[in-house]
């Protein structure tokens, strides 16, 4: 009986309401666990197309497996059905956009029947229910689970014989339709034995970790070692990544931007990977792709100009200083080392790792398809090693966003032809690089007008090699204009030494309606051609070259008003948020960043077992997860490769000049070395896109 006190206790009420329900749900009749799994066995898509096996006239261990395999399901047995369990289905929601089920990847290879399994996901092609670009056909993705003995090709002759069943004649065209590839495949121990460059790779990042490790203890102990040892320590160069620098050369703005450009390139490609992952919803990316929002990505290539842009306007900046204090004087090969210094270690790590152990980190059903990129490194690492891989490996390139750093490189290389003239004949050099600018423009139009290339495609273009990404995107006479005007940009700001400016309210208003017209031209500009209504329209060559050509000097200049506004203190709260110390340890790591985050992407997306959702929020979810982890990486790269490769640059060199003028002094005691004051070497981020 409820007694007044147990009803005032809500607890003891709410488990006697529980256990009443599960009293009355025991009375009714449930259905039996034999029939459950007649029930999966039936319906079991892979069931039916396991049974074509059975009509096989030649005897193999794959045949005598599959059929002692469907004599265990029969028996109803758990392990057997298990593997059966694992198959995809019939995709629902296909009326939704969702056209892949991968089935159970892990349960598949745990060997249930104490037989290997084999994991291969299958492609059907329809004609597409809405035939439009670009779904003019569609592709069922369905997930298969059957003994390793197996080939790839059995699973095909299989499928088309439950097909040719189901549909009944087939056009010659179906019958042969490759449904199951062995690349889609996979088993539970397939990543084989490891290569000597495997092992080199083992070895050296082990060591690297050893140095680290060993420098660290030894600076912490406060024993004599020599310093290019202690260039390792955390202790030294873990401090630098948080201070905040303060000096009159410094243009803090310049750390926002370039936090926020890194942001928007990570948030773009993963965009990217999740429009290339099995979606449930894949109908609703063509609704986003036509909102003002989606131009943000679609337009997002633009956001490696204002790299280019910095690069240029930062290197003019330091070598006309240099050229001050030496009286014209510049050491070419010098300059070329310490860029090689800055840029060559990390990038050359990412290549090796890439090569040899990337693939091997985690494994799903489209792990290969998302990381078989890693095989082009065979042929072209000593491309991208070179900074060549724009022109020498173009759509083959090992590491396909390493070619912002070839370009970026070759600019640098061709940089003391400029450099050398702006100093010695000051405005005609500068009347020069404006003509090289009207050349180069010329070029891309004439290149994009010849080839009939197309500018913007609707349907996007999620890292395909075209005709298009080969002559105007990757190569370095398409991409060096807004090098070129950052090289003007930063001309000017030497000459103006930070003389403050007066502008009138009026004038300043327009300067920033035309900034913002022009970043807000370059994004939307091409949003009329995303709707429906405009499907018929064709944005010609000519109507492309034109929108290139403005945009690769309009973004660039606009960038260029922002900066010297927050120079001059004519940005308010742009210049508070651009210049916030916050972003000066992102931008340390910002190089590290660019080079290891589409890894980490890569990793992210091939691991997934089941299809996605496609939205806005859930695009900010995986970039937020994704930005986090490539942070975790490039703290590690910037803490055992980055820094250190400056400061043994440092002390080398050092070295080198202590050779050549010894000093008739004896040396300083070690105390004395110890107390000195640690200088912090400038990073690649410091010394090439954020200090001026």
């Amino acid at each position: 009986m409820l007694t007044p006190q147990m009803a005032m206790e809500p607890g003891i009420l709410r488990t006697l309401i529980t256990l009443l329900l599960l009293a009355t749900a025991n009375c009714s009749p449930a259905y039996s666990s034999d029939q459950l799994l007649l029930w999966l066995q039936r319906s079991n898509f892979g069931y039916q197309v396991l049974q074509q096996a059975l009509n096989s006239s030649v005897e193999s261990a794959c045949t005598a497996q599959v059929r002692l395999l469907l004599q265990n399901a029969d028996a109803q047995s758990l392990p057997a059905l298990r593997v059966l369990d694992a198959w995809g289905k019939f995709p629902h929601g296909l009326l939704y956009g969702h056209f892949s089920d991968m089935g159970n990847y892990d349960s598949c290879l745990q060997m249930p029947l104490n037989i290997e399994n084999k994991y291969c996901l299958a492609h059907i092609q329809f004609e597409s229910l809405v035939p439009q670009p670009p779904m003019n056909t569609l592709s069922i993705q369905i997930g298969a689970c059957l003994p390793a003995s197996c080939a790839a090709a059995h699973l095909n002759d299989w499928m088309q014989a439950y097909l040719a069943e189901l549909f009944g004649e087939q056009s010659p065209g179906q019958a042969t339709q490759l449904l199951v590839q062995e690349e889609s495949c996979a088993l539970r121990q397939q990543n084989g034995e490891f290569s000597v460059l495997d092992w080199c790779a083992i070895v050296l990042f082990s060591v690297l970790a050893l140095l680290v490790l060993l420098s660290t203890i030894i600076d912490y102990c406060g024993k004599a070692a020599h310093q290019l040892l202690l260039c390792f320590s955390l202790r030294r160069n873990l401090p630098p990544l948080f201070a905040t620098a303060n000096s009159p050369h410094l243009i803090p703005c310049l750390h926002g931007i370039r936090c926020l450009t890194i942001i928007w390139i990570i948030y773009g490609h993963d965009y990217m990977f999740l429009l290339l992952s099995p979606l449930i919803n894949a109908l609703a990316v063509k609704d986003w792709a036509q909102t003002p929002y989606s131009m943000l990505l679609q337009s997002g290539s633009i956001s490696v100009d204002t790299f280019f842009m910095l690069s240029g306007m930062l290197l003019v900046l330091s070598t006309l200083r240099q050229l001050e204090r030496s009286s014209g004087r510049l050491n070419v090969p010098l300059m070329y080392l310490h860029r090689l210094v800055r840029l060559t270690p990390v990038l050359a790590v990412a290549v090796l790792l890439f090569m040899t152990l990337f693939w091997r980190l985690d494994s799903g059903p489209l792990w290969q398809q998302f990381t078989s990129a890693h095989k082009l490194c065979n042929d072209t690492w000593w491309a991208t090693l070179l900074y060549v891989q724009n022109y020498a490996a173009a759509g083959r390139m090992c590491l396909g966003h390493s070619w912002y750093l070839a370009v970026d490189m070759q600019l640098f290389l061709l940089s003391p032809l400029l450099l050398l003239p702006l100093w010695r004949w000051r405005r005609r050099a500068v009347a020069g690089i404006v003509v090289l600018m009207l050349l180069l423009l010329g070029c891309l139009c004439s290149i994009i007008v010849l080839n009939q290339l197309t500018v913007f495609q609707r349907d996007g273009n999620l890292g395909a090699d075209t005709q298009e990404m080969r002559l105007i995107y990757y190569t370095t006479h398409a991409r060096a204009v807004p090098w070129l005007v950052g090289l003007l940009f930063g001309y000017f700001l030497h000459c103006e030494r930070g003389r403050q400016r007066h502008l009138s309210v009026w004038m300043q208003l327009l300067c920033w309606l035309l900034a913002l017209g022009a970043i807000c031209a370059v994004i939307w500009s091409l949003y009329p051609y995303t709707q429906p209504e405009a499907a018929e329209i064709t944005i010609t060559p000519w109507l492309g070259a034109c929108y290139m050509c403005c945009s690769r000097v309009c973004w660039p200049l606009a960038i260029c008003w922002l900066i010297w506004a927050c120079q001059q203190g004519k940005a308010g709260a742009i210049n508070q948020l651009l210049s916030w110390s916050f972003w000066q340890p992102i931008s340390k790591l910002s190089y590290c960043m660019y080079i290891f985050h589409l890894l980490v992407e890569m990793i992210n997306t091939g691991r997934i077992k089941s299809s996605l959702h496609f939205s806005n929020y859930d695009a900010i979810l995986r970039c937020w997860s994704d930005f986090g982890i490539t942070m975790l990486v490039s703290l590690a790269m910037y803490l055992c490769v980055e820094t250190p490769m400056v400061r043994l640059e440092l002390q080398l060199l050092g070295l080198r000049r202590k050779v050549t003028k010894p000093s008739t002094s004896p040396p300083p005691p070690i105390d004395s070395q110890l107390a000195t004051p640690r200088t912090t070497p400038a990073n690649l981020s410091q010394q090439n896109l954020v200090e001026a």
